[in-house]
């Protein structure tokens, strides 16, 4: 029998995740936990990844003393190709994460490779709708294997969407300022990843998200702000049809099916009253469920990364630069290198 030893850094995953908050309530649960994360600097509760100082959460087990010991779990020697896809808020207040993706992305891509030649990248974009990248040169697009076309669509994504507060799915003509609630449709483009990317059969498979709120699930409307059930207030900001098509547990379900790991870079907790990152608009959730879905639960089900095994980071820490977005992306997939996981 032969079997892989990888080497990483002795910090790497040097602590077990503990499990974050599943008990969720109503969308609202507790503090996020800080458990179990990976590389140097203190978190309170557990390791941090990456740069320090960061703490993460979620339910990803790990083996201590500076290696992972990896097999394609019969006992043989591991073959697996890697497909990472990036599922990205991208509203007006998430320039900082594709500008950190454009500088860190070619390590991304290196990383993957050292791991597997042919290291396969996908894009979903998403606000109050979702869009599955097609500027890759495989499967119709959707499919990147460079940092070149991947840096060329953050920026496409960024100038497009991002700047003009553009919902990706209405393309390049749609409405401006389309966005009139905080929470983002994060589950549609979660499920888009899961089904509509090409995924290999014999590919170790990761996701990362990148959000700064939570969500709605079907059958709500991310365009109706006050709740009412309708969509036709054009007051600032003007109201529009934005139906959530797919719940949590169909999300969840779709990422189980194909067992990909879901680490997500999110709010642990709710911005100050004054801060220039606060969303200016209004909310279907209170403030204090900002965190639910991700490490936190989400009115009574397990946070998604608990959910398929992967870990929650601190996304403010990115925004200050106490954590690298493309050193803990590189981690984890490393991490989670012919590591499925196991339900």
């Amino acid at each position: 029998m032969r079997t892989i030893w990888k080497v990483v850094s002795a910090g790497l995953v040097g602590a077990a995740c503990s499990a974050a908050n599943a008990d969720g309530g109503s969308p609202g649960g507790g503090a996020a936990p800080g458990s179990g994360g990976s590389g140097g600097g203190a978190a309170a509760g557990g390791g941090s990844s990456g740069g320090g100082g960061a703490s993460a959460s979620g339910g990803m087990g790990a083996l201590g003393g500076g290696g992972v010991l990896t097999t394609d779990g019969g006992g043989g020697e591991c073959t697996d190709v890697v497909d990472v896809v990036f599922v990205l808020d991208v509203s007006s207040s998430m320039n900082f994460v594709l500008n950190a993706l454009r500088q860190g992305i070619a390590g991304v891509v290196t990383a993957a490779n050292q791991l597997a030649p042919d290291a396969r990248f996908g894009l979903v974009a998403y606000v109050d709708n979702e869009e599955l990248d097609e500027s890759g040169p495989l499967e119709g697009g959707r499919v990147h294997t460079s940092a070149t076309t991947l840096s060329a669509a953050f920026t496409y994504y960024e100038t497009n969407f991002t700047n003009p507060n553009r919902n990706p799915g209405d393309g390049l003509t749609g409405p401006t300022t389309q966005n009139p609630i905080c929470e983002e449709n994060a589950l549609d483009g979660l499920y888009t990843a899961a089904t509509a990317f090409p995924w290999r059969p014999n590919a170790t498979k990761v996701i990362i998200v990148a959000t700064d709120d939570t969500f709605l699930q079907a059958p709500d409307n991310y365009g109706d702000k006050d709740g009412d059930g309708d969509w036709d207030d054009l007051s600032y900001p003007k109201e529009g049809n934005y139906p959530a098509k797919h719940s949590l547990a169909d999300t969840v379900a779709a990422l189980v099916a194909q067992r990909i790991r879901v680490f997500a870079f999110t709010r642990l907790v709710a911005p100050g009253p004054f801060s220039l990152t606060k969303c200016g608009t209004g909310r279907r959730w209170p403030w204090t469920s900002i965190s639910d879905g991700w490490s936190t639960g989400w009115q009574g089900q397990a946070p998604i990364p608990l959910a398929t095994q992967g870990r929650n980071y601190d996304l403010e820490a990115v925004r200050t630069g106490a954590l690298s977005l493309a050193t803990t992306i590189e981690e984890v997939v490393v991490e989670s290198y012919c590591n499925p996981p196991v339900y």
